[in-house]
């Protein structure tokens, strides 16, 4: 478990931020996938879509210019009522149970011209409109922890999540910070992702499809 809580806090650089929204998580508590998942900066569809074998839509749910929250401000480092991009998507298969929510605040004008028109668009999400515009950028991994689906997902049940906590930086300034949760469910003493072991049953279905 030392292992686990020295490579958590070399990667995430902000784990302190957690404490005020999530409950704390031992990596080592995460099947091997989920912990891929944590670590990742590559695209999540891509990878939710290699671990089940089965196609992965982003459907966007909101895309509006607002205030961001304060600690969203922080770290995008945006002065006293800068307004950005908020993006609300959910990550859906049919094929399984897989439920993963993002929210994503967006500074457009520290990205390309006609980057959020790129983003409306995309089936793969901000991983892939970065792809497809061929931009430049880091991902800096901040914070994760156990928590709840999000308040705006809808969804009615109790239900844990994986939330992690990231922003993008390009041309030395960030662009985005995006939050992830990823349903999970508690088996054989670990964490797996709820909808990664095949066809999606009835009851772990009916607690995520259709409250959306």
């Amino acid at each position: 478990m030392v292992v686990a809580e020295r490579l958590a806090e070399r990667h995430f650089t902000a784990q302190h931020e957690a404490a005020t929204d999530l409950q704390r998580l031992n990596v080592g508590d995460l099947s091997p996938f989920l912990r891929g998942l944590l670590f990742t900066d590559g695209t999540v569809s891509r990878a939710l879509e290699a671990q089940m074998l089965s196609p992965v839509a982003v459907e966007p749910l909101e895309q509006l210019s607002t205030s961001p929250p304060a600690r969203v401000a922080r770290w995008l480092e945006l002065q006293d009522r800068e307004d950005c991009i908020r993006r609300r998507v959910v990550m859906t298969s049919e094929e399984t149970s897989l439920s993963v929510w993002a929210e994503s605040y967006v500074v457009e004008q520290r990205l390309p011209a006609g980057f959020v028109g790129v983003l409306g668009g995309s089936p793969t999400g901000i991983g892939g409109s970065l792809g497809q515009l061929k931009l430049e950028s880091s991902r800096e991994l901040l914070w994760f922890g156990l928590g709840s689906p999000p308040p705006w997902s809808g969804v009615r049940t109790a239900a844990d999540t994986l939330t992690r906590s990231y922003r993008i930086i390009t041309q030395g300034r960030p662009a985005l910070l995006i939050s992830e949760a990823f349903a999970v469910e508690a088996h054989a003493g670990q964490y797996e992702l709820m909808g990664s072991g095949g066809p999606a049953a009835g009851s772990a279905n009916g607690a995520t499809s259709g409250s959306i």
